[in-house]
């Protein structure tokens, strides 16, 4: 028995007929979609489309942000806006972002009432792809709006999350406060955030950050599974800033008789990343860490330490499996 699979109709090749097909709202949804990436393709790869054309084919997606009312449309618009660099955009994503002067939330479909639409699956999902766009576009403007998204407990965690990463690639030290506030505040029940939040200071890179997330970490100290994950962000996020001091050197050592071994992993690759050798022989002793992917991070954490000397003093340790002196051989010429 045989089967065959029907082509995909093809897509118009022309950025008047890509945007023709992209305003009509009766027109097939894959077709539409479809229609949104061509054109995305040709506003981002195509040097011989005329600048004029060029021109009509962002007013085209930018128009959407205003009046489309399909959100599957309208997630795959604000995706290829952040991909193409498009600027001219960012009030529109805020518009979006915040659910005012949209045509989707004004009079949103199947006869749902404004304030009902803007709380749904669907509201949250397309505000959340306006957040992540704005971060990735990089304009200082979606600070505010950001800020207060993040800020507003009332708003879906999700979409508070998309706030709080979108403000670390912003990198606005104005943010690190509201970002630390939900760190330490135990009414904020939602871990995600907090995580998001965590990883937003560390992409920020702030050295402000370091001391009061050293203090959260200690306070998770001896808290096992639930806090697992958060420790690690904030571990990282300490690596990532890469202040040494001894407050945070001594707090990562600390970490590395973590029952969980991924917070000693983590604890490994931030000792390394802050090249502090004070760690020096708590990172050789972690050669002999019962999982192996802490062993071997433990190995190059000493070689972005001490370099080909430092790995070759661990091959004169006692008791050192095989497999590990391979692996540190492999940093030896």
């Amino acid at each position: 028995m045989s089967s065959t699979v029907t082509p995909k109709e093809p897509v118009p090749e022309t950025i008047d007929e890509l945007c023709a097909l992209i305003e009509a709202a009766d027109a097939d949804l894959h077709k539409r979609l479809r229609a949104v990436s061509a054109l995305g393709d040709k506003l981002s790869g195509d040097s011989a489309v005329p600048a004029a054309q060029s021109l009509q084919g962002m007013q085209c997606l930018m128009s959407r942000l205003r009046h489309e009312k399909s959100v599957s449309v309208l997630v795959h618009v604000i995706s290829v806006l952040s991909r193409v660099k498009a600027q001219a955009s960012v009030g529109l994503l805020m518009d979006v972002l915040l659910a005012t002067q949209t045509d989707i939330f004004e009079n949103p479909p199947e006869g749902e009432k404004p304030s009902e639409f803007r709380e749904s699956d669907e509201a949250v999902r397309l505000r959340s792809a306006a957040a992540q766009a704005l971060g990735r576009l990089g304009d200082d403007r979606a600070i505010v709006p950001l800020m207060s998204i993040l800020n507003d407990k009332s708003v879906n965690y999700r979409l508070r999350l998309a706030a709080a990463e979108s403000l670390g690639k912003l990198g606005d030290e104005h943010a690190m406060m509201p970002l630390l506030e939900i760190i330490r505040d135990e009414r904020e029940k939602s871990l995600y955030l907090k995580e998001s939040a965590v990883k937003a200071l560390g992409m920020l890179g702030d050295i402000r950050a370091i001391e009061p997330l050293i203090d959260v970490l200690e306070s998770k100290r001896g808290i096992k599974d639930k806090f697992n994950f958060l420790k690690e962000q904030i571990i990282e996020a300490i690596g990532r800033i890469g202040q040494p001091s001894r407050k945070a050197t001594d707090t990562l050592i600390a970490a590395l008789t973590d029952p969980a071994s991924s917070i000693r992993l983590a604890a490994v690759e931030a000792l390394g990343e802050l090249g502090d050798q004070a760690c020096l022989a708590e990172l050789k002793m972690c050669v002999f860490d019962k999982d192996d992917d802490v062993a071997k991070a433990a190995i190059y954490a000493v070689y972005r330490l001490c370099g080909e000397s430092g790995v070759r003093q661990l091959l004169t340790m006692d008791n050192l499996p095989q497999f590990l002196r391979e692996e540190i051989e492999s940093y030896i010429p």
